[in-house]
């Protein structure tokens, strides 16, 4: 407890590290070509999690990994706060159905999704496209509310069952 204030960040530095090598080594087409974001004040995350930002054209890519997650999330350099999660993303740029989509475990399986549609992320997330990209986010993101409240549902079905 001591040494919190700067263990730490120390330790936080280390993970987030930890992770960008693996970023820089499953996807190197983007950390080559990208601008790592360097925090000179990391948050201090939770649990073993860490993120890394690279800047990549007209995208800012937000990898964050811990408890045997992997969660990759997309949004655009002019608004950054604007944030949408690859599957999501992926569904939108393949018109298909949200639920079609899986979720990459690996970065490996992030590399795959990527590669191939780095011209077209890139376009869609520019000024002058975003707005109609982000038209099409409406609808899926309406799916991921009903799978999200029927999965509370059942969820509560199953804590608190009707006598």
């Amino acid at each position: 407890m001591f040494l919190a204030w700067w263990l730490d960040p120390w330790l936080q530095r280390r993970k987030n590290q930890s992770l960008c090598d693996d970023v820089q080594a499953n996807l190197y087409f983007l950390y080559s070509g990208g601008q790592l974001i360097k925090e000179k004040h990391p948050k201090i995350l939770p649990f073993d999690y860490a993120i890394v930002r690279i800047i990549f054209g007209n995208i800012v890519y937000c990898f964050t990994r811990g408890r045997d997650e992997l969660n990759v999330s997309l949004s655009p350099r002019h608004a950054p706060n604007d944030t949408h999660l690859l599957p999501v993303v992926i569904a939108v740029m393949d018109s298909k159905d949200v639920t079609d989509q899986r979720e990459a475990s690996y970065l490996s399986e992030v590399a795959e999704l990527l590669r191939p549609r780095l011209d077209a992320l890139n376009d869609a997330f520019s000024e002058r496209s975003y707005p109609d990209f982000q038209k099409r986010f409406a609808h899926e993101k309406q799916t991921l509310r009903t799978l999200t409240r029927q999965a509370e549902w059942e969820l509560n079905k199953r804590l608190y069952p009707f006598k």
